[in-house]
């Protein structure tokens, strides 16, 4: 090991929005971190699937992460292929480093116990909570104060331009118009 500190955030990403920006720049800032590691799922465990293509994402969360030098998109569960648990990436990355900070939306909170392994997770990580307006965050874990009122689901449903992020948004925009309801 190597002493180093991580963290990870992982997601459909499907598709990335401002509200993503924030988590990391908001982790950066608050998190004594040397690198944060940005994961698209191949699949969802709780989703059928995505709208974007695995590839696509990968693209675009590569395209929109250029502004630190200290964030880094793996492709680890995109290679792998199938359902993405959480608890097996971590437990790669447990393997090159002491500390990790594991990131999730307070919108997971309620069905955090489900998740697979959750008992094994739990004792590898260090939770972080990105907060979302009207989701009590417990004070056992660490939060990062974003508020965001945006959501990929809400942006697949009726794609708004101002929630993407720049480097993408002509492509996100395009993208999911010739998509929708597909």
């Amino acid at each position: 090991m190597n002493g180093k500190k991580i963290a990870i955030f992982g997601g459909s990403f499907d598709p990335p929005h401002l509200g993503h920006i924030a988590v990391m720049k908001k982790a950066l800032d608050r998190l004594d971190i040397d690198k944060l590691i940005v994961v698209p799922a191949y699949i969802s465990p709780f989703k059928k699937g995505h709208s974007a293509p695995p590839e696509l994402r990968l693209k675009w969360l590569r395209a929109v992460t250029s502004f630190d030098p200290r964030i880094e998109v793996s492709d680890y569960e995109i290679r792998k292929e199938g359902k993405s648990y959480t608890v097996d990436t971590v437990a790669h990355f447990k393997r090159f480093f002491d500390t990790i900070y594991l990131i999730i939306g307070a919108d997971n909170l309620e069905t955090l116990s489900q998740w697979h392994r959750y008992r094994d997770l739990d004792r590898m990580v260090r939770w972080v909570v990105a907060t979302r307006a009207g989701t009590p965050v417990p004070e056992t874990f660490i939060r990062l104060d974003v508020d965001m009122p945006v959501s990929s689901t809400q942006l697949r449903e009726r794609i708004d331009p101002k929630w993407i992020p720049e480097p993408i948004r002509e492509e996100v925009v395009r993208y999911y118009t010739e998509h929708a309801n597909n």
